[in-house]
C-alpha cells in the first residue's frame, strides 16, 4: 500500500519486501506458533536460524513492528540479520520499535555528515549494513562509546548533537511501522495518543481496509471513513475518537485488542457480553464507552499538568514537509492547513479546547471528572 516507513522515513516503499515476508519466515524459519496464556489465537511464532552467518539465533517473533524497524528503516535486506536484532533486543530488554528508529536515525546523520565514524567507534552505520547494527545493538545496551549517545534513543540524542528534523516522533515517541502520510486517520491518532507515537491507543485497521471493514463502521458510526489518502475531518476524527475510547476499556480488561476490536466479527458488544457475564455489571455499552472516554480524558489531564498541550498534537515535521517520494502512496504528505482542521474536529468532538487542547470544564463534569487545580 505504500506507507511502509523506509530508510528512517525517507521512502514509504522497500525493495526486499518479499525477503521480509509472512510467508518466507514460515516456510524457512518458523518452529511453532506461540501464543500468551491460555489464548486459543497463537498469533506469535518462535523462530530459529539453521545456518549461516547467524546460525543458532533463536527466539520468540519478530513481529512487524520487529521487521520494519531492523529491516526497512534501515535499508537491511538480511532477514537472518532481523532475527538476531530482535533476539538480542529481548535478551537485552531493549524496545525493537525505538532501538531500530535511533539506529535508522544514526544511520541518516552519518550519512549527512552529523556523526562520524570514530563518533561510532569506527562501525561504518550506514544504510544496509546489518553488522554494524548488530554491533550497536551490543554497544546500546551497554552504553559503551557512541552506543552511549544512540541509548537515549533518537528524540533525546538529537537535541544533544543535531539532527532533531530527521527525528520522525510525536512527544519523545518514535513512530511505529507505519508511515502515516499514506493514512492520514492514523496521523491524527499518532499526534494526539497521550504517550507520543502510539500505534496502540488508536490502531484503526478500519482505514487501511476499508473494503473489510467500511460496512460495520457504517452501522456502528453511521459515517463513511473514506480511503486512506481521504481526509474528511467529520470521519476521521470521529472514528479515531471511538478507536481511542474502546482501546481504553479493552486495556482496563486485561484483554486483547487484536482479538476484538480490530477483528470483524467481535468488537465492542463482544467485550461487553464478557464484562456483564462475568461481573453481572448492569451498564450498557454506551455506559462502557464512556468509561473508555473517562480515561481518555484523565489522562489528557495527566498531560495537561506535565505541560502538554496542543503544541504536542502534530505531526513531525519531515512528514508535514517531504511528500512520499515513489510506490503506491506517491506524492502523499500530511498538510499544514487540512491537518490542522483534522485536529480542530477532533478537538471539538473531544470537548476540548481548541486553542489550548485542554478538556473543557462541561465535558469534565458530564464524565464526573474534577478540574485540576
Amino acid at each position: 500500500m505504500g506507507f511502509l516507513p523506509t530508510r528512517n522515513f525517507r521512502a514509504s516503499t522497500f525493495e526486499a519486501a518479499d525477503n521480509l515476508s509472512g510467508a518466507n519466515l514460515r516456510e524457512n524459519y518458523t518452529v511453532r506458533n506461540k501464543g500468551c496464556y491460555n489464548c486459543p489465537v497463537g498469533c506469535s511464532r518462535y523462530c530459529r536460524v539453521d545456518e549461516g552467518e547467524y546460525a543458532g539465533t533463536a527466539g520468540e517473533g519478530p513481529e512487524y513492528e520487529s521487521i520494519s524497524a531492523f529491516a526497512s528503516k534501515c535499508g537491511n535486506s538480511n532477514v537472518e540479520a532481523v532475527l538476531r536484532a530482535n533476539e538480542l533486543c529481548n535478551d537485552y530488554g531493549l524496545d525493537t520499535i525505538s532501538t531500530g528508529n535511533v539506529l535508522a536515525w544514526g544511520m541518516e546523520c552519518l550519512e549527512r555528515g552529523i556523526l562520524s565514524s570514530r563518533d561510532l567507534d569506527g562501525e561504518d552505520l550506514r544504510f544496509g549494513n546489518h553488522r554494524a547494527m548488530l554491533a550497536m545493538i551490543h554497544r546500546i545496551a551497554h552504553r559503551e562509546g557512541g552506543g552511549d549517545l544512540l541509548a537515549e534513543g533518537a528524540p533525546r540524542a538529537a537535541r544533544r548533537i543535531g539532527g532533531e528534523d530527521l527525528v520522525v516522533h510525536s512527544k519523545g515517541l518514535d513512530y511505529p511501522a507505519v508511515d502515516v502520510r499514506g493514512t492520514k486517520g492514523m496521523a491524527l491518532s499518532f499526534a494526539v495518543s497521550p504517550r507520543g507515537g502510539d500505534h496502540l491507543k488508536g490502531l484503526c485497521l478500519y482505514e487501511v481496509a476499508p473494503d473489510v471493514y467500511a460496512e460495520a463502521i457504517q452501522q456502528e458510526l453511521g459515517i463513511d471513513v473514506g480511503d486512506r489518502f481521504w481526509l474528511r475531518y467529520e470521519t476521521k476524527a470521529r472514528l479515531m475518537a471511538w478507536q481511542e475510547d474502546w482501546h481504553c476499556v479493552v486495556d482496563s480488561l486485561g484483554l486483547c485488542k487484536l482479538e476484538g476490536i480490530a477483528l470483524k466479527p467481535l468488537g465492542p458488544r463482544h467485550f461487553h457480553g464478557l464484562l456483564t457475564a462475568a461481573t453481572g455489571w448492569s451498564g450498557t455499552l454506551e455506559d462502557l464507552r464512556t468509561v473508555g472516554e473517562r480515561i481518555w480524558n484523565q489522562e489528557r489531564l495527566f498531560n495537561i499538568r506535565e505541560g502538554l498541550g496542543k503544541k504536542d498534537d502534530y505531526p513531525p515535521r519531515r512528514l508535514m514537509r517531504e511528500p512520499i517520494p515513489d510506490g503506491p502512496s506517491r506524492g502523499e504528505r500530511l498538510d499544514p492547513a487540512d491537518y490542522e482542521g483534522l485536529l480542530l474536529e477532533y478537538y471539538r468532538l473531544r470537548g476540548w479546547d481548541e486553542e489550548s487542547g485542554r478538556p473543557l470544564s462541561g465535558n469534565l463534569l458530564r464524565l464526573g471528572l474534577e478540574e485540576p487545580e
